[in-house]
């Protein structure tokens, strides 16, 4: 039996871009291809009510598994897994990127969504990390909200509150995380109040 190599892959961009729908899009077509599959998303995510699915802001959804951290996703990958997609990588934190270098290690193709930059544009631990140690980098834009041009940032436009830390964010404010709370900002309108 020959050794797998692993492999990683990242999905990133602003929210609203589709960062969970091509994450979904090729998780279906390795099932299709008969591909063993494992996804995960963090137990911080309850977006549009379920905790099993992950869910696009399209309504494209898929089963997965929820774990608190990053250790844990070790303790539950199975052996005869082929490929491991982990959805919302920002939730986890910095402890993230040694867990994905073990999974590579073992040979997993690691498929991993999150946004690379906080609403107000600073690296969001660890998806910028990630991507410098990825194979490839699928980087998205979304739609700006004020002009319709290609957005690369989200911006908060409710009142100025403290930064979420992503290990202590109350799963109330992430559950918000909507066009209520966030728009998509291209690097012009992005300055507009």
């Amino acid at each position: 039996m020959t050794k797998r190599t692993g492999y990683l892959e990242v999905i990133a961009g602003p929210m609203f871009c589709g960062k969970t729908e091509e994450l979904i899009r090729q998780v279906k077509r390795a099932v299709i291809g008969k591909k063993r599959v494992q996804v995960f998303k963090h137990t911080l995510d309850k977006r549009y009510g379920s905790e099993r699915k992950l869910y696009s802001h399209a309504g494209i959804t898929f089963d997965s598994d929820l774990v608190s951290g990053a250790a844990e996703l070790l303790k539950l990958v199975r052996p005869d897994t082929e490929i491991v997609a982990i959805d919302e990588a920002q939730w986890f934190g910095e402890t993230l990127v040694p867990v994905v270098g073990k999974l590579l290690e073992k040979g997993y193709h690691v498929l991993v969504a999150g946004l690379a930059m906080t609403f107000d544009r600073q690296p969001f631990t660890p998806v910028p990390a990630l991507m410098a140690l990825s194979d490839r980098v699928t980087k998205l834009s979304a739609v700006c909200s004020i002009c319709g041009a290609d957005a690369v940032y989200h911006k908060r436009v409710t009142a100025k509150g403290p930064k979420v830390d992503p290990l202590k964010a109350d799963p109330g404010f992430v559950s918000k995380m909507d066009a209520s709370v966030f728009q998509a900002r291209c690097r012009d309108c992005y300055r507009k109040k």
